[in-house]
C-alpha cells in the first residue's frame, strides 16, 4: 500500500476502540449493601478494577429554609468495599432557579463538603474491614494510621465525582457556575468531574449549552415523562432514542454511554398520575387474577390491592415502562459513534435480583461497540 493512502486511514484506525469497552453500574439503592457490591455476580459483569457509581445523595430546594438541602442520604452503616466509586450527586432543577450567584457558590462548597464526608465515612468502613482481618502486627499499625489510610484511600479509589442534573436554558448559567466552581476550588487534583447528560440536552445542545467538566454521561433512557398518558413507553423507546441522537455531530466533550436495565409501573386513577410503582413486573400471560390486559402494556387492575405503601384500586390503570435488551441493542449503531475511545458502558442499575436480564443484555452490548 502507498504511503499517502495509509494516510487516509489513520483517522478511521485511530477512533477505532482496541478493547470491548468496560462496564460500570450506578447504585442507587437507599442503602450500600455489601453483599451486593462485593457479589461474584457484580464482578462478572464489572471487574473490580471499574468504578461503582454510587448516589451519596441528593439536594433539593426547600422554601422553608430558603435554601438548597441535602436529602434521601444512602445508607453506608454495614458496608465494605473492595472496588474504586465514583460519588454521584443529583441536585434538582428547581434548586438553580431558586439561589442567586453567591448563594450558588456556597452550594458548590457545601456540596464538597458533604461529599468529603462521606467518602471519609466509606474509607473508615474500609479501615474497619481492614483492622478486623489484619494480623495482630499489622492491627496495631493500622489502629496508628486510621486517618493516613483512609486519606490513601480516598486519594487511589475516587477517580470522579459525577453531578446529576436535569437542567434547562433556564437554568444553564446558573448550574454551569455551580460546575465551574465546584471544579475549580473543591475537586481533587487528578480526580475528573463529569456530569450527566439527558438526550434533550444532547440534541438541543446549542439551547441548553456545553457543561464545563471533563467529560459526560449520555443518558439513553428517560425518554418521556411517566405523568403522560400518551408516551407509549416512558423509559425506553428506541425510535424516540434514535430521533434525539442521529445527524448529530460529535459532542465537544468526551462521553459515556448509559443504558437503562429497569423498569417501573406508571399507575393511573380516573386519567391523573398516582405514582411509580417500583420494578413493577406485568402479570404473566393469560394471568387474570389481579390484572387485565387492556394491550399496549397497559393493564387495569381489577381489585383492590396494596403495593408497598401504595393502594391500588379496583379499575385503577398500570402502564408498564420497560427497556428490554432487545430494544436497547436495537440502537447500539446509533449510539456506537458517540462513544469516546476511552467511554465506557454504564448500566443503570446494579440489583442482584436481575442477573438474568444482565446475561441478556451487556455481553451483547459490550461486543457492539
Amino acid at each position: 500500500m502507498k504511503l499517502h493512502y495509509l494516510f487516509l486511514f489513520l483517522p478511521l484506525l485511530a477512533c477505532r476502540r482496541a478493547d470491548p469497552p468496560p462496564v460500570s453500574f450506578y447504585y442507587w439503592k437507599t442503602t450500600l449493601s455489601s453483599e451486593d457490591v462485593q457479589s461474584a455476580a457484580m464482578a462478572r459483569f464489572s471487574p473490580k478494577t471499574e468504578p461503582l457509581y454510587l448516589r451519596l445523595f441528593d439536594v433539593d430546594y426547600s422554601a422553608g429554609h430558603n435554601d438548597a438541602i441535602p436529602v434521601g442520604e444512602t445508607n453506608l452503616e454495614y458496608v465494605t468495599f473492595d472496588r474504586p466509586v465514583a460519588p454521584v450527586v443529583f441536585i434538582t432543577n428547581r434548586v438553580f432557579t431558586q439561589l442567586s450567584g453567591g448563594q450558588i457558590d456556597t452550594l458548590a462548597a457545601r456540596v464538597a463538603r458533604r461529599i468529603y464526608k462521606r467518602t471519609y465515612y466509606l474509607g473508615e468502613r474500609v479501615w474497619g474491614h481492614a483492622l478486623d482481618n489484619a494480623t495482630p502486627e499489622v492491627k496495631s499499625v493500622l489502629r496508628e494510621q486510621r486517618d493516613s489510610f483512609v486519606i490513601d484511600w480516598r486519594q487511589r479509589m475516587i477517580p470522579e465525582v459525577q453531578i446529576d442534573c436535569d437542567w434547562t436554558p433556564a437554568t444553564r448559567d446558573a448550574y454551569f457556575r455551580f460546575l465551574k466552581v465546584f471544579k475549580q476550588d473543591y475537586l481533587a487534583q487528578n480526580r475528573r468531574l463529569s456530569c450527566t447528560i439527558r438526550l434533550h440536552q444532547f440534541r438541543e445542545r446549542q439551547q441548553n449549552g456545553v457543561p464545563p467538566v471533563d467529560r459526560g454521561t449520555l443518558m439513553c433512557y428517560n425518554v418521556a415523562s411517566p405523568k403522560d398518558t400518551s408516551a407509549r413507553n416512558a423509559i425506553f423507546d428506541p425510535q424516540l432514542v434514535e430521533g434525539y441522537v442521529k445527524n448529530q455531530s460529535d459532542y465537544p466533550i468526551p462521553l459515556d454511554i448509559a443504558l437503562p436495565a429497569f423498569n417501573w409501573g406508571a399507575w393511573f386513577r380516573s386519567g391523573a398520575f398516582r405514582g411509580l410503582l417500583s420494578n413493577w413486573d406485568a402479570p404473566a400471560s393469560g394471568d387474570t387474577t389481579l390484572y387485565k390486559a387492556l394491550g399496549n402494556n397497559i393493564f387495569q387492575v381489577r381489585r383492590d390491592e396494596t403495593i408497598g405503601n401504595d393502594f391500588l384500586r379496583e379499575g385503577d390503570l398500570i402502564r408498564l415502562d420497560q427497556a428490554t435488551p432487545e430494544q436497547v441493542l436495537s440502537v447500539l449503531p446509533r449510539l456506537k459513534p458517540l462513544l469516546a475511545g476511552d467511554g465506557r458502558l454504564l448500566i443503570f442499575d446494579w440489583d442482584s435480583t436481575k442477573t438474568t436480564g444482565y446475561e441478556n443484555l451487556i455481553p451483547a452490548a459490550v461486543a457492539g461497540f
